[in-house]
């Protein structure tokens, strides 16, 4: 599942950079119609949603990351004891 949220982002966010390669430069927008324009706010949302797709691509990537450190963490220095936080209830390992 998390391979296929990947690939998607990475598949949207190629897509995403391809549009707007393909629009006017922001300067000759602006210069034309203003800053203000309908344009000019279409291509701030283009590039809004596009470093919003990257930024939800790098947490998904780091995750991944962290989660096979841990792994690797537990089968070199396997946790010797284990009990229940009474505050959060969850398994702490030490």
């Amino acid at each position: 599942m998390a391979d296929e949220t990947e690939q998607q982002l990475r598949e949207k966010i190629a897509s995403q950079k391809a549009s707007i390669a393909n629009l006017p430069a922001l300067s000759s927008i602006v210069r034309e119609t203003g800053l203000s324009s309908p344009e000019t706010k279409a291509r701030a949302k283009l590039i809004k949603e596009l470093s919003d797709n990257e930024e939800q691509l790098e947490l998904l990537l780091e995750s991944k990351r962290v989660a096979a450190v841990v792994c690797i963490q537990d089968e070199l220095h396997p946790p010797q004891n284990s009990e229940d936080c009474p505050i959060c209830l969850e398994t702490i390992k030490h």
